[in-house]
This record gives C-alpha cells, sequence and structure tokens, in this order.
C-alpha cells in the first residue's frame, strides 16, 4: 500500500527516522488540517498530513514551513512586563498572574466586569478563557475575529440556512460558481481544493467572479471581470432569470423553504433585470442570462462567496443571494452542494456551577452597539468604547493570537485605542505590532507544545486531538495552563485543576462515541456523512426552513429580503482607482510572517495594476509606486498585468506585510492605514475594499536603482 493510505505507514516512518509520532492539528491558518508530527531530540523533523482522516493528507505550504515554530529563537520566550519609561522586564509567571487578578480586579470594582474584552483568532482553548471571564468574572465580551474575515457570509449562512459554516463537495459537482473566493490561491481548506481540482478533471464547469484573475479564476471555464463591489446585482438579476423563465426548483422550494412567493415578487416587482444589472456591472445582459440558466439547469452544483463579497458595506445582501440561489435551484445539502454539516457533540472543559455563576449586568458589547444580529463583534467599532465609552465604556482588552494593529483598517485611530486602554495583555507564540502595545505580553506554547480536542472542517462531523509532541519551550505556557493561573488567584483553582490535560480533554469528548484513548489511536473521530438533513430535523431559523424570507430580519426592523445599494467608496477624479485586497498561499498571518521559508518564497507583497493603466501612468512591471488615500499614503512595488480589471488596484494579502516587529520587518507594505472605518450596517463586518487611491510612479534613485522610499512610520511608546 502506499504511504498516503496505508494506516501503519506512520510507524514506520517514525521507525526508519527514529522519531516519535503525535497526533497533531495545524494551527497556521483556522482550517484545523489534522496532521501527523515526528519528533526526534526535542525537536519536530516532519510532519505529515493524517493519511487516515477525511482531508486525505492535505498539507498546504504554510503548514509545511511550520516545522521551525516550536525551537524559533525568535518567539516569545518568557513573560514581559512594561515598565513606566515604556520598556519591557522579564517577569515570573507567578507576578503576571498576580498583575492580571489584581488588574481585573480593579477594572470589575470601577467600570464593572463588561469593561473587560477578550478577542481571540481560532485557538478551540479559547474556551478556556470563555469559561472563566464570562461564568467566573462575569463579561460576556468574548469574541473572535470573523468581521476582520467572513462576518457576512457567516451572517447570510444563519439567517438562510441557521448554519454558521457551510462546507463544500466540489468534487462531485458538475458546475460550480465562485464570487469573491479564490479556493486554488489562498489554499485553506486544501481537501477541498483537491476536490475542485477533481472535479474539472471530470468535466465539471467553473466559473468564477472577480475584479482579478486570480489563480481560481485562471484554472476556470470562466472569468468574469466584475465591476468592484458590484456582485449583488449581478446575482439578483440571475434571480430574476431563474424566476421569470420558472428555472427554479418548485417542488422543494415550496416544502423545504420560507418565502419562496415573497421572494419570487421582489426580484420581479424590484425590476432586477439583467438590462438593469448590466449598467451597474459592466456583464452584458444575455451573459446574465445564460449564467442563470447554466447554473439553474446543470445539477448537482454548488455557489459559494467569501471575503471578497463581504469586503464591501453591501456585501450581506450579495452574500445572501448566493445562499438563496443554491436554494431556489434545490440545490442545498446534498451530493455537489454546499454542505450543512453537522458537529461533534464537543462539551466545554470546565463547567461553573450555577450558584457560583457570574451575573452578567450589560448586554455584550455588539449588541450595546446595535448589532444585534452580529455573529461576532464589529472589531472597527471597538475603539468607540475606548476612546469615547460608546455603548459602554472598555478598558481592558486581551489579545490571544490576534493583531488587530496589523489586521485591521484606519491603522492610526487603532493604535490610539490600544494606548489609552487602562490595562492591555497580548497571549501570543510572537510579538506583534498589537502585543509591543501591550502592558503584560505572555508567551503561549505553539500547537506543537500543547493538547487541543477541537471541530473539524470536512463534510461530516467530526472531532480532532492534538496531543503535545514537545514540552513547552522556553517559558512558554498553554492557554489552559494560562488561565488555570488567573482563576487560581481569584477563587476559582478548584474548577480549573487538572493533573494533565487528559482530565479536561476527557469532559469535552464525554458525548462522543469513543473514548479518549480510542481518540488518541487515530487522531480524529469521524461521523457519517448525511445529506439534506432539514428533510428529518427543522432547521435553527424562525421558520425551521430555509429562509429566503429572514423573519430574524424583519423582527429587528431589516428588510427581509436582499436589495442592491452601491458600495460606499466610489473613486473619483482625485482618487480615480479602487483599492482591493487578495491573500497569498504562502501567508496567512503572522505565524507565516516569521517563517523562513516563506519569507525566502514570498518576501514581500505587491499592487497589480492593468496593463493599460500602467502605461497611461508610465509604470512598468517592478516600479516603486505611491498609494494614496484620504487618509495615509504607501510605497510598493508594482506588478502590471492585463489579469485585473481597469481601475482597480489589487493589492496582495494586504495586512500581512509591513511589519514593523519581528523577522518580517520592513518586507513589504502595510495598506490598511489606507483604508478609513467601513461596517456593514447589520453584519458589521468590515469593508476592507472600499478605499479609492491614486496611484504615482515614484523616480527612480540615482544610479538606477530603486526609488528610496519611506516606510509607514510608527511612532514608538
Amino acid at each position: 500500500m502506499s504511504p498516503r493510505t496505508d494506516p501503519g505507514s506512520g510507524e514506520l516512518i517514525a521507525r526508519a527516522r527514529g522519531a516519535e509520532r503525535t497526533w497533531g492539528v495545524c494551527y497556521v491558518c483556522p482550517f484545523n488540517c489534522p496532521t501527523e508530527v515526528f519528533t526526534r531530540d526535542g525537536r519536530v523533523v516532519y510532519v505529515r498530513g493524517n493519511p487516515e482522516a477525511t482531508t486525505k493528507g492535505s498539507r498546504c505550504v504554510k503548514g509545511e514551513a511550520s516545522t521551525h515554530l516550536a525551537s524559533d529563537e525568535t518567539r516569545l520566550k518568557y513573560p514581559l512586563r512594561r515598565t513606566r519609561s515604556g520598556e519591557y522586564e522579564r517577569i515570573s509567571w507567578d507576578a503576571a498572574f498576580d498583575l492580571v487578578a489584581t488588574e481585573l480586579g480593579r477594572i470589575k470594582a470601577r467600570w464593572g466586569p463588561e469593561a473587560v474584552v477578550y478577542l481571540w483568532h481560532v485557538d478551540p482553548n479559547g474556551i478556556f478563557a470563555q469559561v472563566f471571564l464570562r461564568d467566573c468574572y462575569g463579561t460576556p465580551n468574548y469574541y473572535g475575529h470573523t468581521s476582520a474575515c467572513e462576518q457576512d457570509r457567516r451572517l447570510a449562512a444563519l439567517t438562510v440556512f441557521g448554519h454558521p459554516f457551510p462546507v463544500h463537495d466540489y468534487e462531485h459537482a458538475r458546475h460550480v460558481m465562485l464570487l469573491g473566493i479564490n479556493m486554488l490561491g489562498a489554499n485553506q481548506n486544501l481537501y477541498e481544493s483537491r476536490g475542485l481540482v477533481d472535479a474539472l478533471a471530470a468535466g465539471a464547469r467553473l466559473v468564477v467572479v472577480d475584479p482579478a484573475l486570480t489563480a481560481t479564476a485562471a484554472k476556470a471555464h470562466e472569468w468574469v471581470p466584475i465591476a468592484p463591489g458590484t456582485d449583488g446585482a449581478l446575482l439578483l438579476a440571475m434571480a430574476h432569470t431563474i424566476v421569470t423563465e420558472g428555472l427554479y426548483d418548485e417542488p422543494f422550494c415550496r416544502r423545504w423553504t420560507h418565502g419562496f412567493e415573497e421572494f419570487c415578487r421582489h426580484v420581479v416587482e424590484g425590476g432586477y433585470t439583467p438590462e438593469w444589472a448590466e449598467t451597474i456591472t459592466t456583464v452584458e445582459a444575455g451573459r446574465i442570462r445564460r449564467l442563470a440558466r447554466e447554473f439553474a439547469t446543470t445539477k448537482p452544483a454548488l455557489m459559494e462567496t467569501f471575503k471578497g463579497l463581504g469586503n464591501y458595506a453591501n456585501g450581506l445582501d450579495a452574500s445572501r443571494t448566493v445562499y438563496i440561489l443554491n436554494a431556489l435551484t434545490g440545490q442545498v445539502d446534498g451530493p455537489g452542494n454546499l454542505i450543512l454539516k453537522d458537529w461533534a457533540p464537543l462539551q466545554p472543559p470546565v463547567r461553573v456551577p450555577k450558584e457560583r455563576r457570574a451575573a452578567i449586568a450589560r448586554p455584550p458589547l455588539h449588541v450595546a452597539m446595535g448589532y444585534p444580529l452580529a455573529p461576532d463583534l464589529p472589531t472597527q467599532l471597538l475603539p468607540d468604547a475606548v476612546l469615547e465609552g460608546r455603548p459602554y465604556p472598555v478598558t481592558c482588552i486581551f489579545f490571544q493570537c490576534t493583531n488587530p494593529l496589523m489586521s485591521e483598517p484606519n491603522t492610526r485611530r487603532y493604535r490610539e485605542m490600544l494606548r489609552a486602554l487602562e490595562f492591555s495583555v497580548a497571549i501570543d507564540t510572537y510579538m506583534s505590532e498589537t502585543a509591543a502595545e501591550c502592558a503584560l505580553v505572555l508567551p503561549e506554547a505553539s500547537f506543537y507544545e500543547r493538547a487541543e480536542v477541537r471541530q473539524g472542517l470536512a463534510l461530516s462531523a467530526d472531532a480532532l486531538l492534538c496531543t503535545p509532541a514537545l514540552p513547552p519551550f522556553y517559558e512558554s505556557k498553554p492557554l489552559y495552563d494560562i488561565v488555570r493561573g488567573v482563576a487560581e488567584r481569584m477563587g476559582f483553582g478548584d474548577l480549573f485543576r487538572w493533573e494533565r490535560w487528559e482530565e479536561w480533554a476527557g469532559r469535552v469528548i464525554a458525548d462522543l462515541p469513543v473514548s479518549l484513548d480510542e481518540l488518541r489511536h487515530r487522531g480524529f473521530w469521524q461521523g457519517p456523512l448525511e445529506h439534506r438533513k432539514f428533510e428529518r430535523h427543522p432547521l435553527p431559523t424562525p421558520s425551521g426552513k430555509i429562509e429566503l424570507y429572514a423573519e430574524s430580519f424583519a423582527r429587528h426592523g431589516y428588510d427581509p429580503l436582499p436589495g442592491y445599494r452601491d458600495r460606499k467608496v466610489i473613486p473619483d477624479a482625485e482618487y480615480p482607482f479602487q483599492l482591493i485586497n487578495t491573500k497569498l498561499e504562502t501567508h496567512c498571518n503572522l505565524t507565516t510572517q516569521e517563517s523562513p521559508l516563506l519569507l525566502r518564497i514570498a518576501p514581500e507583497n505587491w499592487a497589480e495594476l492593468n496593463t493599460e493603466d500602467a502605461r497611461a501612468l508610465g509604470i512598468e512591471d517592478g516600479d516603486r509606486i505611491e498609494l494614496v488615500s484620504p487618509l495615509d499614503r504607501v510605497v510598493i512595488t508594482a506588478r502590471v498585468r492585463p489579469g485585473i480589471r481597469p481601475g482597480v488596484v489589487c493589492v496582495r494579502h494586504g495586512h500581512g506585510f509591513g511589519h514593523w516587529q519581528g523577522r518580517s520587518r520592513g518586507r513589504g507594505a502595510h495598506v490598511n492605514p489606507l483604508i478609513g472605518t467601513n461596517v456593514n450596517p447589520i453584519s458589521g463586518g468590515i469593508g476592507y475594499n472600499e478605499c479609492k487611491v491614486r496611484v504615482t510612479k515614484l523616480a527612480r534613485a540615482e544610479g538606477g536603482g530603486r526609488a528610496a522610499a519611506k516606510p509607514l512610520q510608527v511612532t514608538p511608546r
């Protein structure tokens, strides 16, 4: 048998290499690839995808390059406290725990517990912090990074399907239409990308709608270079065609959807014709009709989006329409469709008895801000709470493996917010830009040095186990031990007490049909893949059905049917280009930016311009150019190519370069200072593409070298 399929191959590899094998989960990006980790002499020597898991052993370049992480000399090594002079001093963990406990007590007494906010990325062990801060301390403000990621997609899926994260059965699809999602370029769910490639090899048709010729668009049968931020008009016009030509699946819609007749009347009476959409999108009316007919009549099919649509202020309704079109044609939760996956029945690792739970006195921050349906905090508005006390004061923030000073737009205001906090704590593996502004910096153990039990993102329900391959390097600690240290000092140590991680892991998997020993044998548990689950159980929507008419929107005074409005920021004579951003397959976050291998592969980012636009500006490939918005200016390298829509500047991985901390310091350009505060009025998602710029070629320096350019100026504390 091949190494990929032989269940014993991992043991053979371990013996051949003189290494020890443990099960792991890659945490370089949020997509939870199960792995086999091989260690020897206290170092990671080899990592591969778990060949038995449903991800089929998939590993991307980001994960492959992570073997240096645990022993990296540049990572955080011990707790650091900022002194009055602004420098950092090394302190003990006992001193760090005492400081956190003292500050939490002081803030609660003065401002109330809701003045504390915890921001995290995707570490499942964040549940320890959530339980402690919510149930023991009393703050409801525990949030992720979704508003800077796929907030509009998340709310759209919850609204239409009652599901937070549909996954994709590309492998069995015969027609795939993607809008603002680069499956073959960003390389996130790599096993899904493999499924898409397999589907194409089997004859499936792929259509990509995007202003940029992404890696996925380059492999598509048809690329539609739509005007930026107008996808919603295209989608409504496709719905108009499907409705007026009777191409919908009527039995499916009448039995399994809510608001079918209302939606049909809406698109017809609203005048959302292909001719109307052509004037907005620049996609010909005839082409729109053909795209609609092809999608509606080819089965099985799926249509999907991700960040691209949500990066505009009008992205929520566009994303809702994507899911409505899947439902309108009966293409939901079947082979070759979007899958409404089941989740593994995992439980919290710690339970606080009812009589000891803190009372929550105020609503969560996102609700108080006026975003009751938002699936996560509108983090772009967090400075309002810190700097202005709106809707109520926030004086302390924990940042766990998240770097909003780099990832959020309006960088100056975010820095101002960080410096106004009474107390701030960064928990991370590296000294990030955000960490460098905090009062306390705590070194977190990497995913090679800690235990995890987390949900997988395969088609069926699955639970993944990560066992520590190595003891924590330096003085780093797993988050569960960090939370335990604080809890002990605040009178809750008995609830967070365990001798070994297996004790709390056993509580997490108590409802799985396997024991912890059985889970340790394979590294994962997988449930059966069941299709069309809505036929057996009501969906968690207000109506219990797939909602074309959103009852939750109606209850909160929002339009229950998706409409179209233009994006908020439109280029003009002074700033004639629309700035958009896309990700690189080689980088995801600060962890990848500290990888020596990945920095050799992709040492900087760049701005892509259309060939004709560049010619008019006298710009050649490789020139240094200046991007200027109403807020700031940035210098970056130009890449000139025809595969970008005229009038658009596309910056690759805009919030991942231009660091002023760490190994990646000074590489590439940080463009988020160009972008103003723009959030969707319902979801709170961030409008990263709501930005207009002008482009200027910089004169070359004497001697023919590159122009001398000033990087982003960062004022130290």
